[in-house]
């Protein structure tokens, strides 16, 4: 199912009239366009082999700068993945704000603020009942089939994000879900068009839902400045 939207007062509607189970996460783009592949499988020439020797070689670099304890793959993973290693997750995340930032995020381009994508952006909906128990299933890269995985908070930009991911077999493949009587998850879009996509920026800058919030670390804090720096001179100039 598709749903149309044209401001943040719709967005909250839907979301709490129809998305408000607490079995919902929500993932958001900026293109509308944009399908649900993992950063890995996004690589022409994808290939298993290639993602674990780029997973093992990142565990062997980062030891000495990773402050958590890191108790297992999955851990290291998300941790991969937050820093921006390809990998086979993908980004969601249980706040609908989160993602509908994610959705209109602020890019600078020569100090102005990026204009919108034309396709318009797009939040995802996955409804689930299980997280996966990783305990149960150590190797994150033979886990069998889509399931979703909740990290430990060993990193702040999970902890910012209300993170947590989807995981899949085969990472080169657009992720479904197939509802039936047994597996009731499902995912549903909720899209806007490109003017939509900038009145919403602004209400959520409005709103104190911003880069530095989500990115509480020094590369946060430093584009979050520059960002509020554009987008406050600009709305500051409507009141």
């Amino acid at each position: 199912m598709t749903s149309k939207i044209e401001s943040l007062e719709e967005y909250i509607s839907l979301i709490s009239g129809t998305y408000s189970c607490g079995h919902h996460v929500f993932r958001g783009v900026s293109n509308a366009q944009h399908k649900l592949i993992p950063s890995v499988g996004r690589n022409p020439h994808y290939s298993d082999r290639d993602e674990i020797e780029l997973f093992e070689q990142f565990k062997r670099r980062a030891h000495s700068t990773v402050v958590s304890q890191l108790k297992n793959d999955w851990d290291w993973l998300a941790v991969a993945q937050h820093h921006g290693l390809p990998t086979r997750l993908l980004d969601w995340t249980s706040s609908p704000l989160v993602a509908l930032y994610f959705a209109t995020k602020p890019r600078i381009v020569n100090y102005a603020i990026e204009p919108c994508s034309p396709n318009g952006g797009c939040v995802s909906v996955l409804h689930f009942c299980n997280y996966i128990d990783t305990k149960g299933h150590e190797n994150p890269f033979q886990y069998p089939t889509v399931g979703v995985f909740q990290p430990p908070h060993i990193a702040t930009r999970i902890t910012g994000q209300a993170g947590l991911f989807t995981i899949q077999p085969s990472p080169n493949e657009e992720l479904t879900f197939v509802k039936d009587k047994t597996l009731p998850d499902e995912i549903e879009r909720i899209e806007f068009d490109q003017s939509a996509a900038a009145h919403i920026q602004g209400q959520l800058f409005k709103m104190g839902i911003r880069e530095d919030m989500l990115f509480p670390d020094l590369d946060g804090y430093a584009n979050g400045i520059r960002i509020n720096e554009i987008l406050g001179a600009h709305h500051y100039k409507q009141c």
